[in-house]
């Protein structure tokens, strides 16, 4: 489906530029800063540059990148002041429904830029999908497929996601948690009523876990910590049929296999 169809009267470069925010190597997913807040997405609209502006427009069309080719849209603002180094924006109210469900497939230069005039988009895009629901964030796979930074599922576990909570909530297990930084691990076990997702909540809301040294880590470095380095897998999924024993003795044999202990965020 053309772009034409949908947004007839963005395709206009005196007034429109589009900005396709992508993610940097290692940074923060643009498609995970439009799920959790929309007052962050819309600072990723003010950033202005220091090199002389090449785009100068009265509205910016913004999409956020959901992985290689696709892009969702993420609102159109409009430019109510500019200084040196931003913008003042606010969110026009056309074509507010679809922020979060329009996704196009973008086959032009996908290496570097960031903005690009409407009929650049145009002539290289189209729709690719609308959802009948917002988006919130991603949808869940599979056990083995969870690799995921603290960010990522602070999105899953604030929102809610209905298809995680029921695939977490529905087991027990034994999972691993990764500080990047320093490449320490944690192994941890879940086998509470809410399984791993009642036990993963309790990290994204309170870091720590009330683990003896993740509270030190926490103490010395505070949330912000987490939030940019530790990242989250399952080493192993069990029935909820066992009794709470029989998975801490899977969560020490684990603890036993990656020397967590010694050289780890494991106390014991």
């Amino acid at each position: 489906m053309k772009l034409e169809l949908i947004f007839p009267e963005l395709n206009n470069n005196s007034i429109y530029r589009f900005h396709l925010a992508k993610q940097e190597p290692e940074g923060t997913r643009p498609i995970d800063v439009l799920a959790r807040s929309f007052e962050e997405w819309t600072e990723w609209q003010v950033y202005r540059g220091k090199k002389k502006e090449r785009f100068i427009r009265d509205k910016i069309v913004s999409f956020a990148q959901i992985s290689g080719s696709k892009f969702l849209f993420g609102g159109i603002f409009n430019i109510t002041n500019r200084s040196n180094s931003n913008y003042e924006v606010e969110l026009d109210p056309n074509h507010t429904d679809l922020i979060g469900r329009l996704t196009i497939d973008y086959r032009g230069d996908n290496t570097r830029g960031t903005v690009f005039n409407p009929d650049y988009i145009f002539s290289y895009s189209t729709i690719s999908s609308i959802s009948q629901h917002k988006y919130q964030g991603e949808r869940f796979i599979s056990y083995d497929r969870i690799n995921h930074s603290f960010e990522s599922m602070s999105i899953v576990i604030k929102n809610e996601l209905n298809d995680w909570k029921v695939a977490l909530s529905s087991v027990y297990g034994v999972y691993l948690l990764t500080d990047q930084k320093t490449g320490k691990h944690y192994v941890g076990s879940a086998y509470g009523y809410q399984g791993i997702w009642g036990r993963w909540a309790d990290y994204i809301h309170g870091c720590h876990g009330n683990n003896k040294e993740l509270k030190e880590l926490y103490t010395i470095h505070s949330k912000e910590y987490f939030e940019e380095h530790f990242k989250f897998t399952i080493l192993e999924v069990l029935s909820k049929s066992l009794v709470p024993e029989e998975v801490i003795q899977r969560e020490n044999l684990w603890k036993q296999k990656l020397q967590t202990i010694k050289f780890g965020y494991n106390a014991s």
